[in-house]
């Protein structure tokens, strides 16, 4: 049976992925970018959980701490509207990522399950990157605002 790991790393290839790895940790990075957009995605493979994690990672700038109960907020406010996945924000650094995940205990880690999860991550970070960024780097923009700007986003 093919590894996890070699089956993110098939996919990517055969995708056309540009993207470093890091077999011994079970890491797998690129850069994904869409339109001005660019982001950081780490996928993280757990052969003995039998689990592959995918993080989209907003790179540009952490959250400032004086900001971070307004990103809560505005984080809250995102996954109430997101059926798959979650975003989440390191308590300590203020980085902000949205992750996806595949259970494969007793699952065929298939090239469409990988790539549904995979996209609807960079989908998801896509649609909501730009709140995201506006309420890290102007203190003028609330959650509510932010969250605004996601729903403008979320129109088309």
């Amino acid at each position: 049976m093919t590894s996890l790991y070699a089956a993110v790393n098939n996919f990517l290839e055969e995708d056309g992925w540009k993207f470093d790895e890091f077999p011994d940790d079970g890491v797998i990075r690129a850069l994904f970018s869409s339109g001005e957009q660019e982001w950081e995605l780490l996928t993280i493979v757990r052969e003995e959980m039998e689990q592959i994690i995918f993080y989209s990672h907003v790179t540009e700038q952490a959250t400032p701490s004086h900001r971070f109960n307004e990103m809560y907020n505005l984080l809250n406010t995102l996954n109430s509207r997101t059926v798959y996945g979650a975003f989440e924000m390191d308590v300590e650094q203020g980085e902000v990522m949205f992750r996806t995940a595949l259970d494969l205990v007793e699952v065929l880690p298939s090239y469409e399950l990988i790539r549904n999860s995979l996209y609807t991550n960079l989908g998801t970070m896509e649609r909501y990157h730009g709140a995201l960024v506006a309420l890290m780097k102007d203190d003028n923009v609330t959650a509510e605002v932010a969250a605004s700007i996601a729903a403008g986003d979320e129109s088309e």
